[in-house]
């Protein structure tokens, strides 16, 4: 596994305060005045400069998170972790190092991948016929599709996707000698509930600056279960929600974009999110074999009614092959496919899509394990 480290090393640079002198001497603000101030005073406002840009940081991701706070009492510690995740530099991360002995396959791994050992070929989605792809309902918000045993709710104003004509179209399949996956977190705070065996404090509610219990740890396991089917993979440990939280798209179109230019082997991009809801106990799952998984969603942007993806039916193609073979594979796996009028990022490369790691009231140990199984059917497109 490459892993694609920009998380230490940009550092933010800090602004200069000028013009702060000491002993009852001048201080400059805004070149507009000039105030002569006490010692004490000068301290005083340093300490509201620094109170305010704070909070500055920490509005627009207070804003996104308001949903989620329903109920719960805002303290001043709180103020103050929200703005831990408005500074980049705030987030930790220590991956382990990877032990170059043979590796131990847990029992709860050997039991997805015996599922999916006899699906080692993959299946031709070809000859699908219009009857194969229903409009269950459909309102001026949405249209609900049930398309060869997908559920799909399509939030677009596209209410004439093709599907049939996607389906019909040559399979995708990749080659384990040329083609890596790119992993990487938008939303990298995003974290889970606690378990007995990940216990740890949240910076703000179910999130967490700590790589270790949020996606960048989800998204790493991810790399790890692809890399144990000889799939190349890099795993970007880069956060992109820290500042202004409604910018973690853009700049994590701006780390990918860097990466998939320096590498012309990435093949398929996956944007590694949970889903974020009101409940924040939410926690979609299966039990599989006797263990418990986190249900996976698959979230689709085929842009806006001015500016269409370019790459939308081929990422779209990638998804309902997974989706399909999941529902052979992993019954009950896969909630119902969302697709927007959006584009997340999956405009920069075609086999693009973002998926959906359980949500707020899974826990890590259920989001792990989801990753098995999602490694196993993206396995089953490779051919070498």
């Amino acid at each position: 596994m490459k892993v694609a480290i920009t998380f230490f090393g940009k550092k933010r640079k800090k602004e200069k305060y000028n013009n702060i002198m000491k002993n009852n001497k001048y201080v400059d603000i805004l070149n507009a005045s000039v105030i002569k101030l006490k010692n004490y005073e000068i301290l005083l406002m340093f300490f509201i400069a620094v109170i305010l840009v704070m909070n500055i940081n920490s509005i627009m991701y207070i804003a996104t998170n308001i949903v989620q706070m329903q109920g719960i009492n805002v303290t001043k510690e709180k103020i103050i972790a929200f703005n831990n995740m408005g500074n980049m530099n705030n987030y930790i991360f220590s991956p382990q190092e990877e032990k170059h002995e043979e590796k131990k396959v847990e029992p709860e791994l050997l039991a997805m991948d015996n599922m999916a050992q006899e699906y080692n070929e993959q299946t031709v989605f070809n000859n699908i016929n219009k009857e194969d792809i229903q409009v269950v309902a459909e309102t001026e918000i949405y249209q609900k599709l049930r398309v060869c045993g997908i559920d799909i709710t399509n939030y677009s104003t596209n209410r004439n996707i093709d599907f049939e004509s996607i389906l019909n179209s040559d399979d995708i399949f990749f080659s384990k000698s040329l083609d890596e996956i790119l992993l990487y977190t938008t939303h990298t705070s995003e974290s889970y509930a606690n378990s007995e065996k990940y216990h740890f404090d949240y910076t703000s509610p179910r999130r967490s600056v700590d790589g270790n219990y949020n996606m960048l740890a989800i998204a790493s396991t991810f790399a790890s279960n692809l890399n144990d089917k000889g799939i190349n993979t890099i795993c970007s440990l880069t956060p992109h929600d820290y500042g202004e939280y409604n910018s973690a798209y853009s700049n994590s179109r701006r780390t990918m974009t860097e990466l998939v230019e320096s590498d012309p082997n990435i093949s398929m991009l996956i944007d590694v999110h949970r889903d974020a809801i009101e409940d924040l106990e939410f926690a979609p799952k299966v039990n599989l074999k006797g263990y418990d998984v986190s249900g996976l969603m698959l979230v689709m942007g085929i842009g806006y009614d001015d500016e269409e993806n370019p790459y939308y039916q081929r990422n779209l193609k990638l998804a309902l092959q997974i989706q399909l073979l999941a529902n052979k594979i992993y019954p009950g796996l896969f909630r119902p496919m969302i697709i927007r009028n959006s584009i997340y990022n999956q405009d920069i490369k075609e086999n693009s899509f973002l998926v959906e790691v359980g949500a707020s009231g899974n826990t890590i140990d259920e989001a792990m394990l989801a990753t098995r199984c999602l490694a196993n059917l993206i396995n089953i497109l490779y051919k070498d």
